[in-house]
């Protein structure tokens, strides 16, 4: 039979998890968790969250000393023989903004932002650090013209064809002049993310290292455009025009939908997911229907899988300001953080750690390594703009 405590400790981990926890609760939590035999209903509850992520049994201690020392001294401690109250090492990480739960190779991170969303300066160990991305593209012109376009340095503008113009939400839109045939590309750099309103009304946010190329005014029975990296769409409704989008050889066919790409060149599979309405997924003569929670995937040796029940809002956490891992091994959490940072990542060694959690995007590199490092498996060095992975000395 469960006890009160447990009963109690599941509670306050749902609202934990959820990000409800109030003061108090939250005090209340890193004690109850501290108390002898809660631990195992800790496993426990790690377990059911993990689930569905990786099936069987998870098991493994957390190492509460280390993530202490890490996150609130990093320096050694001058006098280890001395045995702190575990409620205030547990308070104190809390108070830092990051915990994690250990469990076999795969990692629960869970961010807790203060209200003044600050980790003190000397926190961190590292003698540099790379600040995050923002809103910044290039915009190429039918003519081959580059126009740069950051947040600061556009309002409106024209050219021979469009008026340009800054939405109060921050998009990019514009009014073609003519019905001149032409394209646009809008791509974005590393380190660099931006939304655009095309003609027809349909909404694209663009992910880092990414592009749209699309024309100038929608002419004829359909509208086409084109991308690469990652692209997440609200296309607008016109059944007397469909909407196509093609990347890497595939072609997208919808009528009126939300829905991401995902065809990053350095990642081994292309995903297509599906949020709301219908979209056609097409290669050559093979075509695939999706419906809302349906993700298309294609591998790099052109077998195609179509994934059920996936969690779209994870898919596109990008957009919302958020790194989202969902059992992510430490290769592919780096390839975001080089295209989100503009780092270079080298790698002395790539231990067998997966992630679960979400970290905002609007945080210096320093935080994101900082819970990473969290394990005790893992160790990172910040060089200019380059990070090197490592493993600690045993």
């Amino acid at each position: 039979m469960r006890s009160g405590k447990a009963d109690r400790l599941t509670y306050l981990y749902t609202q934990y998890i959820n990000g409800l926890c109030t003061e108090t609760e939250l005090q209340e939590f890193f004690e109850l968790v501290s108390e002898p035999g809660m631990q195992e209903t800790l496993q426990e509850l790690a377990d059911k969250h993990l689930e569905n992520i990786r099936p069987g049994t998870l098991q493994s201690a957390i190492d509460w000393d280390y993530m202490y020392n890490r996150i609130v001294q990093p320096a050694p401690a001058q006098n280890p023989g001395v045995v702190k109250r575990l409620f205030s090492r547990w308070y104190r990480i809390a108070a830092a903004a990051a915990i994690l739960v250990v469990i076999s190779s795969t990692v629960l991170l869970v961010f807790y932002r203060q209200p003044n969303d600050k980790i003190t300066g000397n926190n961190s160990r590292y003698k540099n650090d790379i600040p995050p991305g923002g809103s910044k593209a290039v915009l190429t012109l039918a003519n081959g013209a580059a126009l740069p376009l950051y947040n600061s340095n556009y309002s409106q503008a024209q050219t021979e064809y469009i008026h340009m113009f800054k939405l109060d939400s921050g998009e990019l839109a514009y009014s073609a002049k003519t019905r001149a045939a032409g394209y646009h590309t809008l791509s974005t750099p590393r380190g660099g993310q931006f939304r655009l309103v095309l003609p027809d009304g349909s909404r694209i946010w663009l992910n880092a290292a990414s592009s749209i190329t699309y024309p100038l005014a929608f002419t004829g029975s359909e509208r086409k455009v084109a991308v690469s990296g990652e692209v997440y769409m609200e296309i607008a409704k016109d059944a007397a025009r469909p909407f196509k989008v093609t990347v890497n050889g595939i072609e997208i066919t919808v009528l009126g939908t939300r829905f991401n790409i995902n065809a990053y060149q350095d990642e081994d599979i292309m995903r297509t997911t599906l949020l709301d309405g219908r979209i056609r997924v097409r290669r050559g003569t093979d075509s695939w229907v999706l419906q809302p929670g349906q993700q298309m995937q294609l591998r790099q040796d052109n077998d195609f899988q179509l994934a059920m029940d996936i969690d779209t809002a994870a898919v596109i956490a990008w957009k919302d300001g958020q790194f989202s891992f969902n059992d992510d091994d430490i290769s592919a959490i780096m390839r975001q953080v080089q295209r989100w940072y503009d780092a270079e990542v080298v790698y002395e060694n790539r231990a067998p750690q997966h992630f679960v959690g979400t970290i905002p995007r609007d945080v210096p590199v320093s935080k994101l390594l900082t819970m990473l490092e969290l394990t005790g498996r893992l160790r990172f060095k910040i060089e200019g703009r380059k990070i090197t992975v490592t493993q600690p000395l045993n």
